[in-house]
């Protein structure tokens, strides 16, 4: 297993709560890009992105993955749009197990209407409703993030621990398979 592990997928797929919960059981860092992000910045996401823009902001982003990808025994919470840079896919690929968190339009809505944070760490994408944002933005990302995972899981009914047990049983069967090759 490499030595890195990262989570893609949508806003409020769980990646931050997941990810804690995997690098606990795995005994390894968490780091979430988002809040990385706002330490380096000095300002919530949603405050960059009305100063500089989104462009600046997926600059810093692609910044803040390369770096990640230096460390070891690390689990990383990336942003819902980290796809989007082919450079950012292929440090993914190079450099992390990816793992895609996918989750239906329901779920995704449901959860950023409930999260204090969405605010701060989700700013529109888009000039369209929120509803209607997460169905055209989800559609335009998803055959990214299917090129960018190793794995993916539907979350929309597991908690976190039962999404981390899955996933520690997949790692282990990758573990498995590379002893037997």
């Amino acid at each position: 297993m490499k030595s890195r592990i990262a989570l893609i997928g949508f806003r409020a797929t769980g990646k931050s709560l997941t990810g804690r919960e995997l690098a606990r059981r795995l005994e390894w860092s968490f780091v979430d890009m988002d809040d990385e992000l706002v330490s380096s910045l000095g300002m919530s996401i949603d405050q960059w992105v009305r100063l500089h823009g989104w462009e600046a902001f997926r600059r810093e982003e692609s910044r803040i993955l390369r770096d990640l990808a230096g460390r070891e025994r690390i689990v990383v919470a990336t942003g819902g749009g980290v796809v989007l840079a082919p450079i950012n896919r292929a440090v993914l690929q190079d450099g992390f197990q990816v793992i895609w968190l996918k989750a239906g339009k329901e779920t995704i809505l449901s959860r950023i209407r409930n999260d204090a944070r969405s605010a701060d760490y989700r700013p529109p994408l888009t000039g369209l409703t929120l509803e209607k944002e997460i169905e055209t933005v989800l559609e335009a990302r998803l055959l990214l993030y299917e090129e960018a995972a190793d794995h993916s899981i539907e979350v929309d009914q597991l908690a976190p621990r039962d999404i981390v047990a899955r996933l520690m049983q997949w790692l282990q069967s990758v573990d498995d398979s590379r002893e037997r090759a």
